[in-house]
């Protein structure tokens, strides 16, 4: 999502979609989730995996992390403020070591200047063939 905000910030009123397909079979399912957020770069492609990795704070534009994505974290309330959701670069790696932990995967097809696609594939935890170990 931050993504595809970020790469139409002089078209928000007409944000392109963010499809989630979901599809079933007898082994598995698979979650892909397909945006137009602009892809990523071939330089880069290759460090999404890697903790601590990040590309939040590349765009200075006031209207990311001083507008629109910048309030999703205030609060109204007296407290400490929170910090920052995003960014940390845990996000990817700890999602895949999550799936292949359960015996699955998770991939990225991504076209530099057009968007990216998540598959997440996991098999049927139904006792019917081999699974993970708990």
């Amino acid at each position: 999502m931050r993504a595809t905000v970020e790469s139409h910030l002089d078209n928000l009123n007409h944000l392109p979609d963010i499809v989630v397909t979901i599809s079933n079979n007898d082994v598995d399912f698979v979650i892909r989730v397909s945006d137009r957020g602009g892809g990523i770069l071939h330089s880069i492609v290759k460090k999404v995996f890697e903790y601590s990795f990040t590309t939040s704070g590349n765009i200075t534009d006031d209207r990311v992390d001083g507008g629109l994505f910048g309030t999703i974290t205030q609060s109204d309330y007296t407290g400490p403020a929170p910090g920052s959701m995003h960014g940390y670069g845990f996000g990817l790696p700890c999602s895949k070591a999550y799936s292949e932990y359960l015996g699955g995967q998770l991939t990225l097809e991504t076209l530099q200047g057009i968007g990216t696609d998540v598959y997440l594939r996991l098999r049927h935890v139904d006792g019917k063939r081999e699974s993970f170990r708990i």
